[in-house]
C-alpha cells in the first residue's frame, strides 16, 4: 500500500483530502498541517508521495521543499495551492514533481498522484 504525506494547515481541506485519498485510492495517509510536522513524519515513515500546500504560516511549502530535500527524502512532491500568479511549470523549474490547482475538484489530484505513485 502506498504511503502519502498529505500537509495542509487548514483542517477542513486537509480532512476531504486524506478521506477520499484513503477511499478511493485505498493509501495509507499521514495527515499533518506544518512544514515543521512533514519533516519529522517523513524522515521516521518514507512517504511515496507528498502533497504539500505552500501556502502555510512558519514555513511555507517552497520552504517545505528544501528542508526534505536536505533530509534526503527524495519522493514525488506535488505543489497543491490556490495560488494562480504563478504558472505551473514555475513550481516544478523549483523542484516539485508536479501542480495541481485547489479548485474544489479532486479528481486532477487524484490523477496526479496515481501517475506519480505509479512511476
Amino acid at each position: 500500500m502506498a504511503k502519502i504525506l498529505l500537509v495542509d494547515d487548514v483542517y477542513t481541506a486537509r480532512s476531504m483530502i486524506e478521506r477520499v485519498l484513503r477511499h478511493v485510492g485505498r493509501y495509507e495517509v499521514y495527515s499533518v498541517d506544518s512544514g515543521h510536522e512533514a519533516l519529522a513524519v517523513a524522515e521516521l515513515n518514507p512517504p511515496d508521495v507528498i502533497i504539500l500546500d505552500i501556502n502555510m504560516a512558519s514555513m511555507d511549502g517552497l520552504q517545505t521543499l528544501y528542508q526534505l530535500r536536505a533530509l534526503g527524502v527524495l519522493c514525488p512532491v506535488v505543489a497543491y495551492t490556490a495560488r494562480t500568479e504563478r504558472a505551473s511549470g514555475e513550481f516544478v523549474s523549483q523542484g516539485f514533481s508536479a501542480y495541481v490547482s485547489k479548485n474544489g475538484n479532486l479528481s486532477g489530484l487524484l490523477t496526479t498522484v496515481r501517475e506519480l505513485i505509479g512511476r
